[in-house]
């Protein structure tokens, strides 16, 4: 049946709006939503096929065969609407109006996906506590989050997060909260607001209804968020807390030792502690987070008792699922920590990216869900069923008492009984997805499975990616093909995954700069377009065989392609390279009327594509040669073009041209660097995100005196006395050793050490004499946090590109997604 209007209760249980997370179709809603370069309207009728009986669709996008088609699918429900996104906000505002539980709706820049599961741990003690599921905080996430309030549940904790000016009204009108956190407030997601100020002002909205709200106090003269609040809610408590004693604030006192903080919280004008708690956590950014949460905890009526013994449950977690590289030809999806029923929901699908591999399941006995485990494991067993899983392995004695729930299922009372079994060591050619609660040490698996331990690993932050490529989709807009980089190891990113991620998204084209680095996508399941940039004419056969597109830039290559085109009866498709200033590769001016002449001759070859490349379309100093080069670029092609009659994709506008040169973006634009958030424009760099972090560790410190040398020709000193830390990370890593004597900074738990005497070739020494509390094991980050690529490269007087791709196959890459 077709409805003109929204729905305000639908049929199903289950809301969805990716077509490729459908686990129960019967139960499923799904909402079609029309972005700029996606049409959550073309998966309706394979949907409808698949069994969902439940449509939000979109006025604008409801016509043609798909909207006759649907009048005579009596079975099915089709809600017309303006707006697919608003009416699921709308579903679960009255989903939330239905329930009277207290909820907790958290805020900020930094630390509210901490904060919510921190608190969780503190709280699930005392209620059956629902919760946003990983970072699920945006204008779609909130609603689905809030959806999953069932009856059983006595607290709801839901995050919330902005990037445009009255985003949070509509989620405030969602979450409906009781009580609120407001986090850390810094410079996170800024670029779409005018000032601090009015970024305030909007985030503060989530609490215009809230009774209570819990914040850092950080200004005796000054506060802000009281300023904001007396504006929009003046009824409300504000509990504000500070680490100096400032009036009507809660204070907090730390003493953060080596491996412990000690945290006492007194109210004002009280002199014993109501407070008084022990943890493992020592890093100031955690325990800002931490208060809060114990605070929030004390709030919803936690005993000070119960409070001391679950904050012994409080630990760094990891926040990203992580994707490695296993042995024996295996992929390891590490998501081990977020152990919740839609947690392993949100990571099962990507068990469907690898086709060509082996699905495996780890999980361990799910812990504190709030749903009773007579129930919960069938729904388990259903939820991992539906997904195909082709070995699922089980730890612990709930997972043991329930295995009859299971298909089929071999389960362990204990970690160290999976690793003692030997089952792990028969995995080979397969995905395995690791979802485990904390106490089962999952992280043994992972090392058991992992192909190297080199400490130092390269972090590519696939939602980041993926946030930089939306961005790139938005500036062309609909009728602008993107074709995107992957040569070089995708940059030394790593090829296969990052054109997996590339493909799912729709890419039209990617490219490689040889036959065997393209050869080795098919072979991993890449089905999508690609061009190849340097092909050799001996490699024809190979590139036929594996539905690769060659680049050709000379008549030679040319030839070889028609003979072998009819010796072997064979169609192939080619991109016609064209020389307007590289003086590189391609066909010059006045070899084009030559060139069109053998084409038109060509049957059996056909021209997918024309392009060139532009020198310096990053530099306003050579804007007059750019400007040249793509009026010769149009000029040529449009010869080209004319003769061959029938019109290819054109490219000339790399990463830089895109937003400097809107004029050079024809049919297609070539992507590069800048997907991974690197912009010689200020402008842009507001709108990407950091996609790449080297990290290493601390192998050892040393005491130093200041007339000791350090390091090979006795090259390091330290001005005075002091400490210095040698890292696991040196020139055989890619770290350039021209960064040696103090030019290349490391990021230290928050601090910047330098370099201090020669880069050696597997280690490198830094003067860590300025940072407190520092230990062996610690962190110590070369890019991706307080240093930018960007400017490591700089100060190695080189470009990004070489450091990227001068990094060892022999550091980790880890893929991960928040």
């Amino acid at each position: 049946m077709i409805h003109h209007s929204s729905p305000s209760q639908l049929r199903s249980s289950i809301l969805s709006l990716d077509s490729r997370q459908i686990y129960l179709p019967q139960q499923t809603a799904f909402f079609a939503v029309r972005g700029v370069h996606h049409d959550g309207h073309q998966y309706i009728e394979p949907l409808y096929h698949l069994g969902v009986r439940e449509f939000i669709v979109e006025k604008a996008a409801w016509s043609g065969i798909l909207a006759e088609k649907a009048k005579k699918w009596n079975t099915a429900d089709f809600w017309v609407v303006e707006s697919s996104i608003e009416s699921l906000q709308d579903i679960a505002r009255i989903h939330r109006k239905s329930f009277s539980i207290p909820v907790i709706g958290i805020t900020g820049s930094n630390g509210k996906t901490t904060c919510k599961e921190w608190l969780a741990t503190l709280l699930q003690s005392k209620f059956s506590v629902i919760k946003s599921p990983k970072s699920f905080n945006s204008q779609i996430g909130v609603p689905l989050s809030v959806w999953g309030i069932k009856s059983q549940h006595q607290l709801a904790i839901f995050e919330a997060g902005i990037s445009k000016v009255g985003e949070m009204k509509k989620i405030e009108r969602v979450i409906q909260p009781t009580w609120g956190i407001f986090t850390h407030f810094g410079e996170a997601h800024g670029q779409n607001f005018e000032s601090d100020q009015q970024k305030l002002q909007e985030k503060l909205q989530l609490f215009t209804q809230v009774e209570k709200l819990v914040y850092r106090r950080k200004n005796a003269q000054h506060d802000p968020i009281k300023e904001g609040m007396q504006a929009i809610n003046p009824q409300a408590e504000l509990i504000s807390w500070s680490t100096e004693d400032l009036p009507q604030s809660l204070f907090v006192y730390w003493k953060i030792g080596a491996h412990e903080t000690h945290i006492r919280i007194k109210k004002p004008a009280q002199s014993e502690a109501f407070l008084d708690v022990r943890t493992e956590l020592t890093d100031e950014a955690y325990l800002e987070n931490l208060c809060h949460c114990l605070i929030m905890a004390h709030v919803a009526g936690l005993s000070t008792e119960e409070i001391q013994e679950r904050t012994k449950w409080v630990r760094p977690i990891s926040m990203r699922l992580e994707i490695k590289e296993g042995l024996r030809n295996n992929q390891i999806i590490d998501d081990s920590y977020n152990n919740d029923l839609d947690g392993l929901q949100l990571a099962l699908p990507l068990l469907k990216k690898y086709e060509h591999k082996k699905r495996v399941l780890i999980i361990s006995d799910f812990i504190e869900t709030g749903i009773p485990a007579v129930e919960l494991y069938p729904k388990i067993a259903s939820l991992v069923q539906s997904q195909k899983i082709d070995q699922l392995i089980g730890v612990g004695d709930q997972l043991t008492k329930y295995q009859q729930a299971f298909q089929s299922i071999e389960v362990f009372y204990h970690t160290e009984d999976l690793l003692n079994s030997g089952i792990l060591n028969q995995l080979s050619d397969a995905v395995i997805l690791l979802k485990g609660a904390r106490k089962f040490n999952f992280e043994l698996i992972t090392q058991a499975l992992e192909t190297k331990t080199h400490c130092t690993k390269l972090e590519v932050n696939l939602d980041a990616l993926q946030s930089n490529l939306t961005y790139y989709k938005e500036t062309i807009g609909q009728n602008t093909k993107l074709m995107v980089m992957v040569k070089a190891f995708a940059y030394g990113t790593g090829a296969i995954e990052i054109a997996q991620v590339l493909q799912q998204q729709g890419i039209d084209y990617l490219t490689v700069a040889y036959t065997d680095e393209g050869v080795q996508l098919r072979k991993n399941g890449i089905y999508s377009p690609i061009m190849v940039m340097n092909p050799q004419i001996g490699e024809l056969d190979t590139l036929s065989n594996y539905a690769l597109e060659p680049e050709v830039y000379s008549m030679a290559m040319l030839e070889a392609i028609d003979e072998y085109c009819h010796a072997h009866n064979k169609s192939i498709k080619i991109h016609i390279k064209l020389d307007t200033g590289m003086k590189r590769l391609g066909f010059s001016p006045d070899q084009c009327k030559e060139l069109t002449h053998k084409i038109a001759s060509m049957p059996q070859v056909w021209v997918a594509s024309i392009l060139s490349h532009l020198v310096a379309s990053e530099s306003i100093k050579h804007q007059k040669f750019t400007e040249k080069q793509i009026q010769l670029f149009d000029k040529m092609t449009q010869k080209i073009i004319q003769t061959l009659g029938y019109t290819p994709l054109r490219h000339i506008a790399n990463s830089a041209a895109i937003k400097n040169y809107p004029n050079s973006r024809y049919e297609m634009v070539r992507l590069g660097i800048s997907l991974y958030g690197i912009s010689g424009n200020k402008e842009e760099k507001k709108s990407l995100e950091n996609v790449l972090t080297l990290k290493t560790y601390i192998s050892q410190i040393k005491e130093i005196k200041k007339n000791e040398t350090i390091g090979y020709g006795r090259k390091g000193k330290l001005k005075t006395n002091g400490r210095i830390a040698t890292l696991a990370l040196g020139y055989a890593d890619g770290y350039a050793r021209s960064l040696g004597m103090g030019k290349g900074l490391f990021e230290i738990n928050g601090y910047l050490c330098p370099t201090v005497g020669a880069i050696c070739m597997d280690m490198c020494m830094v003067d860590i004499s300025h940072v407190p509390l520092v230990k062996e094991g610690d962190e110590a980050i070369a890019f991706g946090g307080k240093i930018q690529l960007t400017e490591l490269a700089h100060q190695a007087k080189t470009i990004p590109y070489e450091l990227m791709t001068n990094i060892s196959e022999r550091v980790k890459r880890v893929y991960v997604k928040n």
